[in-house]
Parts: structure tokens; sequence; C-alpha cells
């Protein structure tokens, strides 16, 4: 049988890596460009984990209510969509509980896992002991390097030491699901699960780095945006290359995946 892997989606608006203080002065394309993703997962009856951010959520209460009857999951993201570093530990932990309680409210469950926006480095593990009061798992961690600084945390599903959090404990009850890489031979591991990097790789890299978790047992994690799938997104200030490039193809790219590899969300495949 086939390894379930796991498809998840940030569930933000175009103008989400802006200043929070500014978000109202752009024009909101989130309700546009999250109908494709669910009817391409309508199309290849997936099941997803969309780690929601709380501003949105509470902006837009029908459509996560709309993706809740859908059968997919619904985690947190964030209320603001701000980086770790520009938090300390008590603003982080009131972000969390802000953003779970709105999505509780709104999913009508219980909300089990978070994302951090911009994923974490190394020395960002301190969110950890605070997520574990409130969540059952955590999706933060890209084990690469550079830019995010953790090449040696295991590239595979692994339940969390409290000494390391970048360590595998088995008697741990607290879940990381890293994002997908593939590694090769003297250069390590590259970054396949999703963003830019699948519109900027090739798709026989993404094929690739999935089938090599898959040949030793472990499901990949890989993830989306609502504006990957969209050909011509807006311009907006600050926005650099990187989030233009790749989008003409990224929907055909993104569907074979869909066709081609068996997905669902975290909750149904850790069974939570």
């Amino acid at each position: 049988m086939a390894t379930r892997n796991i498809i998840s989606v940030d569930l933000e608006d175009n103008y989400c890596d802006m200043p929070f203080s500014t978000w109202n002065r752009f024009d909101s394309r989130i309700l546009i460009t999250t109908k494709v993703i669910l009817d391409l997962f309508d199309k290849y009856d997936v099941k997803a984990t969309f780690f929601t951010v709380g501003y949105i959520a509470q902006k837009y209460p029908g459509l996560i209510e709309k993706i809740k009857s859908k059968g997919h999951e619904i985690a947190s993201h964030g209320y603001s969509h701000r980086r770790v570093s520009e938090m300390d530990e008590h603003s982080f932990e009131l972000e969390l509980i802000k953003s779970r309680d709105i999505l509780e409210r709104l999913a009508g469950e219980k909300v089990l896992g978070f994302r951090s926006p911009y994923f974490i480095t190394g020395e960002q593990t301190w969110i950890f002991k605070i997520l574990k009061k409130y969540l059952r798992y955590d999706s933060s961690v890209f084990p690469v390097k550079p830019h995010y600084n953790s090449p040696n945390a295991p590239g595979y599903i692994y339940r969390v030491s409290d000494e390391n959090p970048m360590e595998e404990d088995p008697q741990s009850s607290f879940i990381e699901i890293p994002m997908a890489t593939l590694r090769l031979p003297m250069f390590g591991r590259l970054p396949i699960a999703g963003g830019f990097h699948l519109r900027f790789l090739p798709y026989s890299f993404l094929k690739l780095g999935i089938n090599q978790l898959n040949k030793s047992g472990k499901p990949a994690m890989l993830y989306i945006h609502p504006e990957d799938l969209h050909p011509k997104r807006s311009h907006l200030p600050g926005y650099a290359w990187h989030y233009y490039w790749g989008l003409k193809g990224a929907r055909k790219k993104f569907e074979t995946l869909l066709r081609n590899f068996n997905f669902s969300s975290v909750r149904e495949v850790l069974n939570l």
C-alpha cells in the first residue's frame, strides 16, 4: 500500500507578509485563491491540514466553516503572521492562544497543531515549551542549512526531546513534522516541500524527494500557499522576485503531485 503523505495549506492572504498594521490597505484575494485549492482537493479526493492565520479566520469565518465541512483539518498559523524572531515568550503565547481560540470556535473541534510563519531557525526552539502546553504537534522545522539553520534535525516525523527539540525522544508525546527534503550526496538536504521550492524546482526533484522518504516508510510533509497557484499575483511593495517565480506552471505541477501521490491531513495520517 502506498505511503500516505501529508499535504498542508498555509492559509494566508496575498498581503500577509506585509506589516500587520498595513493589512487593511490591501484588497483580499483569499476567497478566490482558496477556492482553487479546495476544488483540486475535491477533484483528487484529498484531505489536507490548513494552517490558518487567526486574523483571516476572524475576517472570513464562512471560509473556515467551508474548509471544515469538506473534511479538512484546521490548525494554527499564528494570529498576525509575525516572525518568531519578533516576539518574546509572552507575546508568542498570547498570539498562539488567540489564534487557537478563534479557530476552535469556528471549526467546532480542538486545534492540535501549529506552524510558525516563515518556519523557525535552530535558535528559536524555545517555542516548543509553549506549544507543548496547548497542542499535540508542530510543523515549523525545515531541516536544512543555510537560512533555517536546522541541518541536524531529523528529516522525518519524530517525537520531540525536551532537552533539544531538534532531537528525537521516542518517549515524548509531542510530535514534530518537518518539511520534506531531498538528500543529495555531497550537497546534504535540498528543500522541496512547497511554496517557492515547489514553484522553482523541476517536478522530478519533488518526485525524487517524496519517493526517497516513502521508500524508508516515512510520509513527506508538503505545503502550499493559496497565492502559489495563481498566475497573476498582485505586486506589493517590498515583495521580491521569489514571490512571483514559477507561478505560471505551479498549478499543473501541484495537480501532478495530487494525481501521483497519496495525500491526507496530519490528523488522519497520524491518527490523532
